[in-house]
This record gives C-alpha cells, structure tokens and sequence, in this order.
C-alpha cells in the first residue's frame, strides 16, 4: 500500500452554498452576508495554517449539499477537495478516515473550519504524537465537551478504522466523553493536547474578538482580522 505521510483534513462547508454558514452566530452577527464573510476568512486562516506546515498534505472534506464554490477564494485547490460520505457527523468522520487511509495516507488528522487563530503547533504535536502507533487516538479537546481534532495512525494491514463514532452524542458536552469510552473499547489510548475553542457560539465569538486585539494573535489569523475590523461587524473593534 502507498505511505503518502500524514494529511491534515479540514471539515468545512462551502462559503457560498444554499446553507448559510454559522448560524449559532447569527444573534451577533444578523447579516447572513457578513457571516459568510466571517466564515470564508475563518477558512482562508486554517487553510493557510495547514499549508504553512512541513511534510503534510492538506484535503478540504465538503459537505455535498453545500457545493464547492468559495473554496478557491480561500486558497483551496480542487485537487485538495473530497467530498463528505455519510448521513450523521459520526459516518462522516470515519468514512473520512477510511477514504484517506485507503488513498495511502498513514497519519490523517482532522479539524474543523471554525479555528482561525489555531496555533500550528497543535497540529505538528498531533503528527508526532501518532507516528509508529496504531493503537492510540489523539485529541484536541475544546472548552465545550468537544474536540477540535482527531487524529489517528493507518490500521495495520486491510483492518477497519477503529469504531470512535457510534453512539457518540454529537455537539453536546458529552462528545468528548462518548469518544474516550469508545477509544477504551477499541483498546486505544488517548493522548489529548492542549485546550482549544471553536467559534460557534457567543463565547468563542467573544474570545476570538478579545485574541484578535493582541498582535500574536492577529499574526495568526489575517483574514479574520481584517473581517473583524470592519465597524459593520464589530461595532469599532
């Protein structure tokens, strides 16, 4: 079987499909336009991100309801996109890690879109702690009971990817939790990173414009920045 390395893979929505994107921010942000704005520049940010890492290969996994369009503004190519196979979030992502294990990739991490400010490190810290290990998990664990990333090492031989995505109670608190006990069943170990947050809601809303204001931060994510500062979405930020 081909050893591609690792891949990084983005879980993301088209910026510009029939859905508009982050609708939990739609209090704070009303203007469907403007938050699609946000969300394109959340993208460009992680993209970027990605693509600033050494010895990595970058896919973008889409939702196929939402299309494609937006994605080469935010410096995807159409070589780097696949397409999202399954009807729950839990298919999806093992579906996902099964399509690019089978295309020869022996480490695959996934993220979502929603972290622009992201530090890299999290990501090289994922790749290392995987590699020449089948029989561990990783996690990037979110202040909400989630995770921000998973990662895991090629199953040996033809064997199926390790069931981490049934009976997992999806965007609530238990997320995380249902993982870990899945990962206990399969015989996995879980080494978990460094807290991080997602921006889908008023609180990370709130800490992403609050990071924003530092330079380190701005640093890491331009795009955002520069979405963030305009006075129609953030009132003189």
């Amino acid at each position: 079987m081909l050893n591609l390395g690792a891949a990084v893979v983005v879980m993301a929505r088209s910026p510009e499909g029939p859905r508009p994107p982050k609708t939990r921010l739609a209090k704070i942000v009303p203007d469907e336009t403007q938050r699609r704005r946000l969300y394109a520049a959340f993208l460009t940010d992680i993209i970027a991100t990605c693509g600033s890492l050494p010895d990595v290969i970058v896919r973008v996994a889409y939702t196929v309801d939402g299309g494609t369009a937006g994605f080469e503004a935010a410096g995807v190519s159409s070589r780097q996109l696949l397409p999202q196979r399954g009807e729950t979030l839990g298919d999806r992502e093992r579906n996902l890690f099964e399509d690019l294990f089978q295309e020869g990739f022996s480490q695959v991490v996934a993220i979502g879109s929603d972290l622009p400010t992201l530090p890299r490190e999290r990501i090289v810290d994922a790749t290392e702690r995987l590699r020449g290990t089948t029989k561990r998990v990783v996690l990037g664990p979110s202040n909400d009971g989630g995770y921000y990333l998973i990662g895991l090492e090629r199953p040996p031989g033809q064997t199926q990817v390790p069931d981490l995505f049934t009976n997992v109670r999806w965007s609530t608190q238990w997320t995380r939790a249902d993982t870990i006990a899945a990962a206990d069943l399969c015989g996995l170990a879980v080494e978990e990173l460094d807290e991080w947050y997602d921006v889908d809601d008023e609180v990370g809303f709130t800490r992403l414009r609050a990071e924003l204001a530092d330079a380190a931060g701005a640093r890491r994510a331009p795009a955002t920045t520069r979405v963030m500062r305009e006075e129609i979405l953030c009132g003189g930020f």
